[in-house]
């Protein structure tokens, strides 16, 4: 009988904590049904876990600099698709696109890069036709 609780406290345990674990991969902050695109200088990159991170310093039309965040998935999954550590460095001219975020502020998740030595670089999906379009 104390086996039997045992199993069913931490089935009840391992289905409290489900929903954190699907809320992590909600893609709800983000504008799916847009793409914008948009040219800058790399300003800061993060290579950590959970996701990576690169800055882009993007000058608006007023002149004014703003903060572009990418958000990528986990350097694990990176390294697996061979984009690498060193590919994109501060200082490096990009061009980008994303899925912004849906409340507006600059960033989004991660669509397309265009690396400074012209490659493309491209998330799964529809956008591996970019890469394949490009990357000759």
């Amino acid at each position: 009988m104390k086996t039997l609780l045992a199993y069913l406290l931490a089935a009840a345990a391992l289905c409290a904590l489900a929903p954190l674990a699907v809320a992590h991969h909600s893609f709800s902050m983000f504008d799916q049904t847009r793409k914008v695109t948009h040219s800058g200088v790399v300003s800061e990159v993060q290579w950590t876990n959970p996701h990576v991170w690169i800055f882009v310093d993007v000058k608006r039309d007023d002149g004014a600099m703003e903060k572009w965040g990418m958000e990528f998935t986990s350097k694990v999954h990176l390294a697996r698709r061979n984009f690498t550590q060193d590919m994109v460095k501060v200082g490096d001219s990009v061009e980008f696109t994303v899925s912004p975020y849906a409340n507006g502020k600059p960033g989004g998740r991660f669509f397309t890069i265009r690396m400074a030595n012209g490659r493309y670089y491209c998330d799964v999906g529809a956008a591996q036709k970019v890469c394949d379009e490009n990357n000759h």
